[in-house]
This record gives structure tokens, C-alpha cells and sequence, in this order.
């Protein structure tokens, strides 16, 4: 007949459980989605890209509005130069898409003057995480007609904040409106967010599991006290041949 092996101890079954708890770690991770970069900000900037903030601040976009912070993504540097660039501009308050067309047809009537410039209507670029952007293009040819650089400038505006975002590149595989659109539109409020259905079915388990092992567990003296209680009663002193049972010497 095998062996039967005692039911693990309280310390034994604790370690099991932390084992198990780490075991299931990345399962709860994968519960929450982080974001790129938390608050407002670009969420898909593309590879290589790095953000600095600015102490030296242009008006931006939308000239005439007090700046309350400015950053600019640069990327595509060769020679010590970026060949593209996102300014975010913050300002406080704000902007109704009036306000977005009115800075549009200024910067197109200032453009005029130079006859490889093109400006395009204002449209609609609507945010991944919510909202919508105004935002417009602008391509400048060189005296041969051959395209040469690309701007697109947007608006953000939400409850008491607006964000002006002025894509520019000269770069030739990211000088398309569906590429500077596609970047601008992960523009938005990053924030945590936690899978509650996935956490709560990972916790779960892990009760499961540590009921189990702690139903199974003894008390720490449980071995000790079976041992005593299997131990054979001590024998008697054994008798003399032939003669009576020993007795105690008398006390003196």
C-alpha cells in the first residue's frame, strides 16, 4: 500500500499561492490598456518620433490666443534637421468651428501672393478617442510645379481647452492628407483603462485556487500530534525467572 502524502501546511500552501498569483500577473495586465502618453496629446505619432516642450513659444494656429503650453514632435531628422514636424499649441477655452474657417481664409489670403501655394476648404477629421478636428491642407509647388513640402494645420476643441496641430514634412512618402490625417487623428485624452470583465475573471480564479489549497492544509502541529497518538504504550519491566514482580524499595 502506497504512501499517503500529508496534506500541505499553511506556509507551504501560501507559497503556492503566490506562485499561482504571479503565474496569472500577465493575465491582469492584460486587462488594463495603457496609453501611448497620458491627457491630451498625440497616441499614434509615427516611429522614431520625440516630443520636447517649448520655452520659446510661437502663436501658433491660431494667432491672437494667449498660449498656455506648447510642445513639438520632430522626426525624419537627417543632417542634424528634421524633415517633419507636429506643433501642438494649447490655448484656453474654447473654438467653434467659425473660428477655425476664419483662420483658414486669412492664412489662404496671405498665401495668395505666392502662386505655388494651394490651400484647401476646411473638413472634418474626427479623433479616435473622440471628437473631431478642423482641419485644412496646404502644398507648396516649386516654379517647376514639382511638390514640395505639405502642411496640414487642425483645430481641437473641447469643453475649456483648444489644440491647434500643424502637421509639416518635405519628406515624400508622408506628403498625402491621408497619412498627416491618419497621425492627427490619434489626437486626444489618454487614460487607463481597465477590462473590469477580464480583472474580475482573473480575481476570480485566483480565490478558486486559494480555496482549494487552504481546504487542504493542516494545522502545524498535526503531524507531531499523529505521531504521538500511532506511538506504541510503554512496556512493563520484564519479570526475574522464576520469581515475582519487582517491587519499589522501601523509602528510607
Amino acid at each position: 500500500m502506497g504512501k499517503r502524502t500529508p496534506p500541505p501546511t499553511r506556509t507551504q500552501a501560501g507559497v503556492r499561492l503566490l506562485a499561482a498569483s504571479l503565474s496569472v500577473l500577465p493575465l491582469l495586465l492584460a486587462g488594463c490598456s495603457a496609453p501611448a502618453v497620458e491627457g491630451y496629446q498625440l497616441q499614434g505619432t509615427p516611429e522614431g518620433f520625440l516630443y520636447a516642450q517649448l520655452r520659446e513659444r510661437s502663436p501658433g494656429a491660431l494667432d491672437g490666443r494667449q498660449v498656455e503650453a506648447q510642445g513639438m514632435w520632430v522626426g525624419d531628422i537627417r543632417l542634424d534637421e528634421p524633415h517633419t514636424t507636429i506643433l501642438v499649441t494649447t490655448y484656453a477655452g474654447g473654438t467653434p468651428r467659425g473660428k477655425a474657417e476664419e483662420v483658414r481664409d486669412a492664412r489662404a489670403a496671405r498665401l495668395a501672393r505666392n502662386p505655388g501655394m494651394m490651400v484647401g476648404p476646411v473638413r472634418d477629421v474626427p479623433l479616435e478617442l473622440g471628437g473631431v478636428a478642423w482641419a485644412w491642407t496646404e502644398e507648396w509647388h516649386d516654379e517647376y510645379g514639382r511638390f514640395r513640402s505639405l502642411t496640414v494645420s487642425a483645430v481641437a476643441s473641447f469643453d475649456s481647452v483648444t489644440f491647434a496641430l500643424e502637421f509639416d514634412t518635405d519628406v515624400p512618402e508622408r506628403m498625402t492628407q491621408a497619412h498627416a490625417d491618419s497621425v492627427l487623428a490619434t489626437f486626444g485624452a489618454g487614460r487607463t483603462v481597465v477590462h473590469w470583465n477580464v480583472v474580475l475573471a482573473v480575481l476570480g480564479m485566483v480565490g478558486f485556487v486559494a480555496l482549494g489549497l487552504f481546504r487542504r492544509t493542516r494545522p502545524r502541529h498535526a503531524t507531531a500530534y499523529r505521531l504521538w497518538e500511532k506511538a506504541p504504550a510503554p512496556k512493563s519491566p520484564p519479570h526475574p525467572p522464576g520469581g515475582t514482580a519487582p517491587h519499589p524499595p522501601d523509602a528510607p
